[in-house]
């Protein structure tokens, strides 16, 4: 990826994805127009279990960031580089059903390249006034942990409504 100062306010410079704060903020926008159109988001944390310091590690971090963007089709959606050691996916429109075809797809894309354990926490929401914003990353940090307390390669979707 080539430098410039203006993806450098939005994206991750290691792996040219965007930055936690351009993707809270897209979510945060979409999230008041998903409340007037009554549709749904998904919202994915990843978490590869890659000691960032090991250089060998930190190479497959980079190689799984490429390899969830070929595994996200959908120009709409949104990955991010989220809290230095995970990742983040905001999928739109789209139902629990969906989500899961997805999260499917990711998990086996990145198993055909790289070994790594790859944990995934998931809740899918139609958004409304009655759900606090900040809630949702709660609940997907909430998603993750009971993924990760599944074993190895699991993930976890939660509804929320």
């Amino acid at each position: 990826m080539i430098f410039s100062f203006q993806n450098a306010s939005f994206r991750d410079s290691e792996t040219g994805l965007y930055n936690q704060a351009y993707f809270m903020e897209i979510l945060n926008r979409e999230w008041h127009k998903f409340i007037r159109d009554k549709t749904s988001l998904s919202v994915l944390f990843l978490d590869p279990h890659v000691n960032l310091e090991n250089k060998t590690e930190k190479d497959f971090f980079i190689k799984i960031a490429n390899l969830l963007q070929e595994s996200t089709y959908r120009s709409n959606d949104i990955i991010c580089r989220f809290d230095n050691n995970f990742f983040a996916i905001g999928l739109f429109d789209l139902n629990g059903e969906g989500t899961n075809i997805v999260i499917k797809r990711i998990h086996n894309k990145i198993r055909e390249c790289v070994e790594v354990n790859l944990t995934v926490g998931a809740i899918n929401v139609l958004p409304s006034h009655a759900i606090e914003f900040e809630e949702i990353f709660v609940k997907t940090a909430n998603s993750l942990e009971k993924a990760e307390a599944k074993g190895e390669n699991a993930y976890s979707i939660h509804q929320i409504n």
